[in-house]
């Protein structure tokens, strides 16, 4: 078997090709990175690697087309070292006889610590009062902060992240709301939860967590109109894309104090040094760093490879993207 690696060596694919990880790949079959110091297009690709079986593919490497799968004739496999595959994977390639698998799953869990995270420090303010800590101050005689127990939670948008964040959140015995335009009212209750419209999501709960990938459909669908129905108290949290709120309406209700907030993405990142969420005294504010921590990229990695390992020995992929989920995914 012959695996290219498209990634060119950096820190980067370091960070994801251990010693343990490379030691896995060499044992599978032949292997051979990327020589140069910057990622190759589709075609540099298909004339270095036309020979390839699996292509292992990361963060900023190239788009591949149905075009370019047939120019390969032993390629079985595309793998993906990362999430979303859309970046990587033209729906055209489906229709070749090429499989893709991804770490999705394996990150998609990472995220959701991250979101999990972001909640908690949210309710409990913890941004204002390290605050008043660093300022010289300490807690003040009347305050406010609050938990997760017992509210009630919106999901918006249902693929893996959020089915790994209400894995987490079961503890916190909550009542769980998801929008979902695939989601089944069965498929909703073994994630304890029930289908419900955006209007009833924002309208009734507590918190309210973005999970929507970023596509045509779903840009700018939470709307000023929604977040109007929003509780004074209620959270916000969004740890998908930037695009899928009206970033203009939020801000400008965000300051004027009419809800919370707890934000990892942007519609434009980063934002301008005076942009309007920088001011924001009830936001929780992060540079999207919400993904996949840094520990996480061998963990990926070394998924991903022994999938390539079950590829060579005739077993079923425990990582396969299919068609439809594929489409799902976030490009951008």
């Amino acid at each position: 078997m012959k695996i290219y690696i498209t990634m060119p060596k950096s820190d980067t694919a370091d960070s994801f090709l251990t010693p343990r990880n490379w030691e896995l790949l060499h044992s599978i079959g032949e292997v051979e990175q990327n020589p140069y110091d910057h990622n190759l297009t589709a075609e540099e690709v298909v004339e270095w690697a036309k020979d390839a079986d699996v292509l292992i593919t990361c963060w900023g490497t190239c788009k591949y087309f149905k075009e370019h799968i047939l120019k390969m004739p032993n390629l079985k496999l595309i793998a993906h070292f990362a999430g979303s595959v859309a970046p990587v994977v033209d729906q055209s390639v489906y229709e070749t006889d090429v499989k893709v698998i991804s770490g999705n799953d394996v990150f998609a869990k990472s995220v959701a610590e991250g979101c999990l995270c972001y909640t908690l420090a949210a309710l409990r303010r913890l941004e204002h009062y390290m605050d008043v800590m660093r300022q010289g101050g300490f807690k003040e005689t009347v305050f406010y902060n609050r938990g997760l127990f017992g509210k009630k939670l919106g999901i918006v948008g249902f693929g893996a992240i959020a089915r790994h964040f209400l894995n987490l959140v079961r503890w916190f015995d909550l009542e769980v709301l998801i929008y979902s335009s695939h989601l089944t009212d069965e498929e909703a209750a073994k994630y304890g939860g029930r289908t419900a419209s955006l209007e009833e999501i924002f309208s009734e709960c507590d918190v309210i967590s973005i999970h929507a990938s970023n596509t045509a459909k779903t840009r700018g669908m939470i709307t000023r109109e929604l977040m109007e129905r929003l509780k004074p108290d209620a959270l916000l949290v969004n740890t998908a894309r930037g695009a899928v709120i009206d970033e203009p309406a939020m801000f400008e209700m965000l300051l004027a104090g009419k809800f919370y907030a707890a934000l990892d993405v942007y519609a434009e990142e980063p934002p301008a040094p005076d942009a309007p969420i920088r001011k924001c005294k009830n936001a929780l504010l992060m540079p999207h760093m919400g993904g996949p921590t840094m520990d996480m990229r061998s963990v990926v990695a070394l998924e991903v490879c022994k999938d390539i390992n079950r590829l060579k020995k005739g077993e079923e992929l425990q990582y396969e993207i299919s068609a439809a989920a594929a489409a799902r995914m976030t490009g951008g």
